[in-house]
C-alpha cells in the first residue's frame, strides 16, 4: 500500500476490528473475484490486507461526485464502517452473499453508510474501478431504468483521499421541539 493511502488511513480509521493474517486475506480475496468473475484493484485489495474491517471517526467525511438522496445540505457523507477480513458482521464474504442478490453481480458492498445504504465498488463494465452510494430505499434500477447507485469517486484511492475532517452543525431551533407528555404522567 502507498504511503499517501497509509497516512489517510491512518488519519480516517477509528478501530480497526481486525487486522486479518496474510494467508487469510489472501484466500478471502480470492473467494470474492472467484465469486464475481473478477480481478479486485490492487489497492482495494492492499486495503483487505492490510486493514480488515474497520470504524471510521465521526468527524471524517467524504464529499462524492453525485449528491444522494440523504446527503446532507453540507454536502458532506459518512462511512460507519468499511467491510474486511473478519469474523461476523463486518465481513466482506458475508456482506457479499447478503446483499448479491439485490445488487447484482455488477457491483459489490465494501463499507457501511449511515442509515442502512451502502458503498459499493463497481466491478464489471461502466462500473468497474468506480465507487458508488446505493440508496437502500430502492432497487439498484427500477423499470425505467432509473438507477439509484450514485457515483462517490472514480476509484478506490480517489475516494479515500476525498475524507477529509468534517465536524457537523447540530443547529436546534428549540421552537420546532414539541413535548407530549402521557397523562398518567401528569397524574402522579
Amino acid at each position: 500500500m502507498d504511503n499517501e493511502l497509509k497516512r489517510v488511513l491512518n488519519e480516517i480509521i477509528d478501530k480497526k476490528i481486525i487486522v486479518p493474517k496474510k494467508n487469510r486475506a489472501y484466500n478471502s480475496i480470492r473467494t470474492i473475484e472467484l465469486i464475481y468473475g473478477v480481478n479486485l484493484p490492487s489497492d482495494y485489495k492492499d486495503f483487505l490486507n492490510e486493514c480488515g474491517a474497520c470504524l471510521i471517526k465521526d468527524d471524517r467525511m467524504y464529499q462524492p461526485i453525485e449528491v444522494t438522496p440523504v446527503t446532507p445540505k453540507d454536502g458532506f457523507d459518512s462511512v460507519g464502517v468499511f467491510y474486511g477480513i473478519a469474523d461476523g458482521t463486518y465481513d466482506v464474504i458475508s456482506a457479499i452473499k447478503i446483499y448479491m442478490d439485490i445488487l447484482g453481480s455488477n457491483v459489490m458492498p465494501i463499507a457501511d453508510a449511515d442509515g442502512g445504504d451502502l458503498i459499493c465498488m463497481g466491478l464489471k463494465g461502466k462500473y468497474k474501478g468506480k465507487i458508488y452510494f446505493w440508496y437502500h430505499e430502492e432497487e439498484v434500477s427500477n423499470e425505467d431504468g432509473t438507477e439509484y447507485l450514485y457515483l462517490i469517486a472514480n476509484s478506490f484511492k480517489e475516494f479515500l483521499l476525498t475524507f477529509t475532517h468534517h465536524k457537523r452543525e447540530k443547529n436546534v431551533n428549540l421552537d420546532d421541539i414539541e413535548l407530549f407528555l402521557d397523562d398518567d404522567l401528569l397524574n402522579e
